[in-house]
């Protein structure tokens, strides 16, 4: 959920002449959003890591989807006539793929909601779905005027993730997004962290957050991973004792498309379970 703009290396309007009718998926974030736009005749290949259940929240979708990695050959392999790449793919990757006669778009990683929807509208645009896009961008938002009403009551709490490396989001994160639209606040942007930052035990342990969400391995939402229960001096921590802990699987808390909504609702509900801090 860190936000690292890239290089956008593709113009905002960006639309081939004729509707692509063999699309790939570069990215999750590309699965993602033309699953939910885009017949499925029209996706000529996925990336292998939308059927990881590690990473994806889309796993049962892609079943039967070629799979392709970030290799020019492979994506090339499927005869696309677009490519969906992110801003972590790699140039020379763009640059091959474009040199074979193939229009590429280029996603950016998105740092709030306004991104995202941003990103679903330019990957429509691109495809020649542009109302099935801005439906999609209209769902999500009603959904998260829905969650955003819902937080009038959360304003107490002061939450923070942490991953097995004591990694935390922060300022500029989607993660700080998704606080701001349950009602809650990110202790780690209010202590000046930026967007990804490691912490140490002492500096957790000095901030005292009212709640953690815990990044989990799929399947394990009800229960703490292994490592959690291993770092020394968690147990100091109130939220800890008062089992103000919420395990959130991975592919939920790093979706970076309107499946954030989701994630969203996920703590919220958590919040107003546990009542006040």
């Amino acid at each position: 959920m860190a936000c690292d703009r890239g290089q956008d290396v593709t113009a905002p309007d960006f639309r081939p002449e004729l509707p692509p009718v063999r699309i790939v998926a570069g990215s999750i974030l590309a699965t993602e959003v033309l699953l939910a736009i885009a017949p499925r005749d029209r996706i000529a290949g996925v990336h292998v890591l939308a059927a990881d259940p590690r990473y994806s929240l889309v796993v049962a979708d892609v079943v039967g989807l070629p799979q392709v990695g970030a290799e020019p050959e492979r994506l090339l392999a499927v005869r696309p006539d677009l490519v969906i790449l992110d801003a972590f793919t790699r140039p020379e990757t763009q640059v091959l793929l474009e040199s074979a006669g193939v229009p590429v778009l280029r996603t950016l990683t998105p740092c709030s909601f306004d991104d995202i929807a941003a990103n679903i509208r330019r990957i429509g645009r691109a495809c020649h779905l542009d109302e099935a896009a801005e439906s999609l961008v209209e769902r999500m938002q009603a959904r998260l005027r829905e969650v955003q009403q819902r937080g009038a009551e959360l304003g107490a709490w002061h939450v923070m993730s942490l991953d097995g490396g004591l990694h935390t989001y922060g300022r500029g994160s989607l993660f700080d997004a998704m606080l701001g639209a349950i009602g809650a606040h990110n202790m780690a942007a209010e202590r000046g962290a930026g967007p990804f930052r490691k912490l140490s035990l002492e500096a957790l342990l000095a901030w005292r957050p009212d709640a953690l969400v815990v990044d989990a391995e799929p399947g394990q939402a009800a229960r703490q991973p292994e490592w959690f229960a291993q770092v020394r001096g968690l147990d100091l921590l109130a939220c800890k004792r008062r089992d103000h802990v919420l395990f959130v699987p991975g592919p939920m808390l790093g979706t970076t498309s309107h499946r954030l909504v989701d994630t969203a609702e996920f703590v919220q509900q958590a919040l107003r379970k546990w009542g006040r801090p």
